[in-house]
């Protein structure tokens, strides 16, 4: 199988399947027969940074391995290999950021550089902020160990970028519990959480506010520039998340963006745009909300007027536009323009 047959298809970046991979060789499992017969790579194709591979086979893996080595704590377990990517700018754009708060955002920016989808949102809440984790597809099995790992990355990485012992306020997953919780208690230390709405970790404003050991402004706006550069580059992904975007981003000032009107466009009913939206792991409300948050900070950076950005984001009102933008970003529109618009032309 050539790379060009995985084009269209929802993919993530194939070195960050290595670490799934590396803890199957370390079991014995045949890593490589799998592989081969999935994609037909090697695990030394997987070192490519520009290759990526459909999350539907990272799934099939993932179930394989739990079917063989019995390992019911997969992902816990998938979080501790380490598998540095010194090609990966959208890790070293999180590392250098100024605190916790900047860097989830950051992350959520920059995600597509790791995979295709909106995986990663963060959120302001009354006692501080916490990224959200969906992953991409209709829900299988394997989808629980690429929760697990996500958040566990987190939880664990926050106190060494921090170099405090931060703990979460709270973990959260859709996943029903597993029969011994020993070792997610461990891991995560903090109140857990199954069969929730949504999988995600919080921290608390402190916690939010906490200065990374690694930040450097000049690095971080180098390694920005790279991983935009990478966006740029990568190709496009043929979902129907993406084409609803795509339509709302062209209606969304002056036009009629509602869900009926997009499902119209699209030349689906309601009920089956639904479906399939969350088919993939996305609702409507999601997309545009994302699409608005990415948008507002462009056009704010650009020192347009608020009012300007209200009416371009498809806002009846600025006052709807304010309430919004400071649960995207914690701050009023006025106060981020002042903090990080660039000069006047």
């Amino acid at each position: 199988m050539s790379k060009a047959s995985f084009r269209g298809e929802p993919s993530l970046s194939a070195r960050h399947a290595r670490q799934a991979l590396h803890l199957a060789s370390g079991l014995g499992l045949p890593v490589e027969a799998w592989l081969r017969d999935a994609t037909g790579l090697g695990l030394a194709d997987l070192d490519d940074p520009e290759l990526r591979i459909p999350y539907r086979i990272l799934d099939d893996l993932l179930e394989r391995m739990e079917a063989l080595s019995g390992d019911a704590n997969l992902g816990l377990h998938i979080a501790r290999v380490e598998v540095v990517d010194l090609d990966d700018p959208a890790t070293f754009v999180v590392l250098t950021s100024a605190t916790l708060r900047d860097s989830l955002e950051r992350g959520c920016r920059y995600q597509r550089v790791w995979g295709d989808g909106e995986r990663f949102h963060v959120e302001e809440t009354r006692r501080g902020v916490r990224m959200r984790f969906t992953p991409v597809g209709p829900w299988r099995p394997a989808h629980r160990h690429l929760v697990e790992a996500a958040l566990c990355q987190l939880a664990t990485g926050v106190s060494a970028f921090t170099g405090a012992d931060v703990r979460p306020l709270h973990a959260r997953f859709v996943h029903a519990a597993p029969a011994d919780l020993r070792e997610h208690e461990a891991v995560f230390r903090c109140p857990l959480e199954f069969d929730a709405a949504f999988n995600d970790l919080e921290f608390s404003h402190e916690d939010a506010l906490r200065p990374f050991v690694h930040a450097d402004a000049m690095l971080h706006t180098m390694f920005e520039r790279q991983a935009r550069r990478v966006l740029e580059q990568l190709p496009e992904v043929n979902t129907l998340a993406g084409r609803v975007r795509d339509q709302v981003r062209r209606t969304l000032a002056g036009g009629d963006c509602s869900f009926s009107a997009i499902a119209r466009t699209l030349r689906l009913s309601p009920r089956t745009l639904q479906r399939h939206l969350a088919d993939e792991g996305q609702t409507y409300a999601a997309i545009v909300d994302s699409l608005r948050r990415e948008l507002s900070e462009s056009y704010l950076r650009r020192r347009m007027s608020i009012a300007e950005v209200s009416f371009l984001l498809g806002y009846a009102e600025p006052a709807a536009f304010h309430r919004a933008f400071k649960r995207w970003w914690g701050v009023s529109p006025e106060q981020f323009r002042r903090e990080h618009a660039g000069p006047r032309s």
